[in-house]
């Protein structure tokens, strides 16, 4: 019986044809593939939107009505409360658990924590479009086992007794390019990125406003979202 077999011609055209098959299809895919960093930043948002709504809405953390009877709106209410076995908010002190760590030690504690929890952070700084400053240096820093950054530091207004909270967030953790778009103290390589962006930033006001600062826009374009959870 006679055996038959591609010869060696025959094998060179298929695989020129199979190579410009990969030429035409390969831009689309990769064109069509989600982008690792956007989904990482929409599910970072996605869950710091579901602890906020946890937690503002939770009348045992955040009562409207604090023990003087004085009305409060969401955050602002700073008095002392006990969650799984552990205090937070009460005591205006500076060992990053007083009434102005309230919001970042609960929700830190909504988390599922990777490792340690870092609670010592430089007293100044900025980065996209938000200016961090902290006297009482109050701060959580931790991983989630996604490989999830989180950098939580609350910030407070002497003259009005407000607190907004900075939540920097790295979605790949410590891996390149740590680029966040609008970050004034990067260096010239993330100044000249214009895309793919593993850091960004959300302001939480007292109200339980999640904001993104106008000049990651990189990053709201990919979330197109920024509202409030109390409306």
């Amino acid at each position: 019986m006679k055996k038959t077999a591609f010869t060696l011609s025959e094998l060179m055209i298929a695989l020129t044809v199979l190579g410009i098959l990969c030429a035409i299809l390969l831009p689309a895919i990769v064109r069509t593939m989600p982008n690792q960093n956007k989904v990482m930043m929409k599910r970072a948002y996605y869950t710091t939107s579901n602890v906020v709504s946890d937690l503002i809405n939770d009348p045992n953390l955040y009562s409207p009505v604090d023990s003087s009877g004085n009305t409060k709106v969401g955050f602002d209410n700073m008095e002392e409360v006990t969650y799984s076995g552990k205090t937070y908010g009460g005591a205006m002190t500076n060992d990053g658990n007083g009434a102005f760590a309230k919001f970042i030690g609960l929700f830190a504690a909504h988390l599922n924590i990777d490792g340690e929890i870092e609670d010592t952070c430089p007293s100044s700084g900025s980065g996209g479009g938000i200016s961090i400053y902290s006297n009482w240096k109050y701060c959580r820093i931790f991983t989630t086992p996604d490989g999830i950054q989180w950098d939580l530091r609350t910030t407070h207004t002497v003259e009005t007794f407000k607190t907004t909270t900075v939540i920097t967030v790295d979605v790949n953790g410590d891996k390149k390019p740590n680029c966040m778009q609008g970050d004034s103290s990067a260096d010239d390589k993330c100044k000249s990125r214009t895309k793919d962006f593993d850091r960004f930033s959300m302001q939480i006001s007292d109200d339980g406003t999640i904001t993104i600062p106008e000049a990651q826009t990189w990053a709201r374009e990919a979330l197109q979202v920024s509202s409030s959870l109390t409306d």
